[in-house]
């Protein structure tokens, strides 16, 4: 008799997601450039700081990916409705 047909909102998460991811992957990829390069950290004397710049940068493309997939779901959001 009563049918109250529920309409699908856009979850929260998916902007600020985005954005975290993108400033996340920027600031990630910027430590990496510095501590990789060799005329900032000298990678013989500070071996340990060499590698989290390694690994931060080498995290900053996916981290990158990822915030393009939140924009992509609020694209496909925005689409069905």
């Amino acid at each position: 008799m009563f049918r109250i047909k529920l309409q699908r909102t856009q979850p929260a998460w998916y902007g600020p997601a985005a954005v975290a991811c993108f400033v996340l992957a920027l600031s990630a990829g910027l430590a990496g450039c510095l501590l990789t390069t060799n005329a900032i950290v000298n990678a013989h004397a500070h071996p340990t700081l060499y590698t989290v710049g390694l690994i931060s940068l080498i995290l900053a493309l996916p981290l990158a990916a990822l915030g393009a997939h939140c924009l992509d779901l609020i694209d496909r959001r925005q689409q069905k409705l």
